[in-house]
């Protein structure tokens, strides 16, 4: 195995072990907050505390989505790849209708 492989496996390891943990810690931040914003007396000031846990945690859980994705596509080394062009479905509907010996 060269040199190159074995980074390329040492830094996926370490791409899937730092997104997983940071999914945790993100996850445990947001119950604490939670729990935080539920014990508010002021029924006001606990709508908006729940509010705002709702957005950041959505906001925390989608950075940590887009950052463990980005973290494979540049290890990978894909991020610039051409798509593969589209196969022709010759069973679907849009057949045309000229076209019998398709149907």
């Amino acid at each position: 195995m060269s040199s190159r492989a074995i980074l390329k496996v040492l830094a996926s390891m370490f791409a899937v072990l730092g997104a997983a943990g940071l999914t945790l810690a993100c996850m445990i931040a947001l119950i604490e907050g939670t729990i935080r914003a539920v014990n508010f007396e002021s029924l006001p000031l606990r709508a908006v505390a729940i509010a705002a846990d709702l957005v950041f945690g959505t906001v925390l859980l989608v950075g940590c989505v887009y950052l463990a994705t980005r973290l494979a596509v540049l290890i990978v080394g894909v991020g610039h790849a051409e798509f593969p062009s589209i196969s022709i479905d010759e069973y679907s509907r849009e057949v045309r209708s000229g076209d019998s010996a398709k149907i």
